[in-house]
């Protein structure tokens, strides 16, 4: 996915912390307009990917936007072989 949007003029940062989401409102809707890194740096971009992760609840809470996803530990089921399967 990453090489058809660079393909298409998509800028990718990696391993970039984001500290704050910059947002302005336009036509009375709140838009995300880029982010700010750990660093200072102002990213300004048309649209924002969350790719955070386990985390990406907690980077939508910073702008308001609900991400219904849970960090959960894994769970495995070990059984005895069973001769009806």
């Amino acid at each position: 996915l990453s090489k058809g949007a660079r393909m298409h003029g998509a800028r990718i940062f990696e391993g970039v912390g984001v500290a704050d989401i910059t947002e302005k409102v336009v036509n009375g809707h709140r838009r995300v307009t880029g982010v700010v890194t750990y660093s200072g740096d102002v990213i300004e971009a048309e649209y924002v990917v969350n790719c955070a992760g386990m985390w990406a609840r907690q980077l939508g809470e910073r702008s308001r936007v609900t991400i219904p996803n849970q960090a959960a530990e894994h769970y495995y089921l070990i059984t005895d072989a069973m001769p009806e399967v």
